[in-house]
């Protein structure tokens, strides 16, 4: 992963969005990177006031999967995750996502294009 972090702005590939989870902002985090996720940090779009998520790990190994459950307002909808990778590479930001719609982001990289994308159901 020689760049891993260096986009400006990584590639959200968008999935058909399925339905809002009942509890609000929740939604399951896959790891399909082939690298480990050492935090994952949730901040309203637009922000710059980032609070870490507990994964009830201490890391998301790569090939796995979790539920994340974090408290923010529940009447917005977007809201940007960040990553930081369990090795030396620069996080990785989405902004935007929005949380209403989503119930599962499932993260990849493809070494080829260097790009760290995130697919969204």
């Amino acid at each position: 992963m020689r760049a891993f972090g260096w986009k400006a702005l990584a590639v959200l590939s968008l999935s058909v969005a399925g339905p809002a989870m009942a509890s609000g902002l929740d939604f399951k985090l896959g790891n399909a990177t082939g690298y480990d996720i050492a935090s994952v940090q949730m901040s309203p779009a637009g922000s710059d006031q980032w609070g870490e998520v507990n994964m009830g790990e201490d890391a998301l190994d790569d090939g796995t999967a979790v539920e994340i459950s974090f408290t923010g307002d529940p009447d917005s909808c977007k809201w940007d995750l960040k990553v930081d990778w369990a090795e030396d590479y620069p996080a990785t930001v989405w902004q935007s996502v929005n949380l209403c719609n989503v119930s599962e982001i499932t993260l990849h990289y493809d070494r080829d294009t260097d790009e760290t994308t995130a697919e969204l159901k």
